[in-house]
């Protein structure tokens, strides 16, 4: 949709390097914590298949994805705010009415960046790392993929919330010149309304963080918040870990990453077509 409709905020090679290299300042100070207290932590998503693909970002690609185990992240969390309370501020689920993203965020104070679906809201507008917490899963298939699905559901019923309460003026505004993304938003906008009364954005926030915390150990490990139904797996995956190159580092990455990589992405190590790859776009940029 993005690369459709909003073309004039895709970022051109120049301004997508010097995001790049923003970024990775960042996963190295959260790389210096971790390492400092001994925190266990993976880098996954787009962010693996660099490390492995490229041994650096994909070149298209905008973000860092990191991955932690739930006790992990929350140590995570404290020390990052100890160590650099200056430099950084740390988002977690449901700290904020306005933070509403389901991931951990390590934002870096002092830039500005703005995600289209997100240019209602006043806060959390910086650069930023996504770090997703790892979580106890059903061990039993059917199970799994039930309770992946209904995560994805409430979130989903989350966001339209969003954009009900917090319509993005950059949507509302191109939505007068293309009568198909105007539907689309509309719909979008509705489904918020009617949700937004049955339960209302917070109670569906609230629901993917209790859904996604599962107490009980069941030997299956899994990244409710990654979205991805097939992303769960035996707990052996996220427990042992190697290094790969990342931008001339080395960066922690999941033992058995190939298998990891296969299952959610397919034939990971074929780059894409041109047309097929994720098109990155951002409303503001300041750094």
């Amino acid at each position: 949709m993005y690369s459709t409709y909003f073309k004039e905020y895709i970022l051109d090679d120049a301004m997508l390097k010097r995001l790049q290299d923003e970024l990775l300042t960042i996963l190295l100070d959260i790389d210096y914590v971790c390492k400092k207290h001994d925190i266990k932590y993976m880098l996954c998503g787009g962010t693996l298949i660099g490390a492995i693909r490229h041994k650096g970002f994909i070149p298209w690609d905008d973000d860092i994805d990191l991955m932690m185990i739930r006790s992990e992240a929350e140590k995570l969390v404290v020390k990052m705010r100890e160590e650099f309370p200056e430099k950084y501020m740390v988002g977690t689920p449901l700290c904020d009415e306005q933070y509403v993203v389901k991931s951990i965020k390590i934002f870096k104070r002092g830039t500005k960046y703005v995600e289209i679906p997100f240019a209602g809201l006043s806060k959390f507008d910086m650069l930023f790392v996504d770090v997703l917490v790892i979580e106890n899963v059903p061990a039993n298939k059917l199970a799994r993929t039930i309770h992946s699905k209904y995560y994805n559901f409430i979130y989903k019923a989350a966001s339209v919330c969003v954009d009900y309460k917090y319509p993005s003026p950059v949507i509302e505004e191109k939505a007068k010149e293309y009568p198909e993304l105007a539907k689309y938003w509309k719909t979008r906008k509705r489904l918020g309304n009617f949700f937004s009364h049955i339960g209302g954005m917070k109670f569906y926030l609230k629901q993917c963080e209790k859904t996604g915390n599962i107490k009980k150990h069941t030997g299956w490990l899994g990244i409710p918040s990654g979205g991805c139904v097939v992303e769960n797996f035996p707990e052996k995956m996220y427990l042992e870990l190697t290094t790969a190159e990342f931008c001339g580092y080395q960066f922690p990455v999941p033992k058995d990453y190939d298998e990891n990589l296969r299952v959610v992405f397919g034939d990971y190590m074929q780059i894409p077509e041109p047309s097929k790859r994720d098109c990155h776009v951002a409303y503001k940029i300041e750094f």
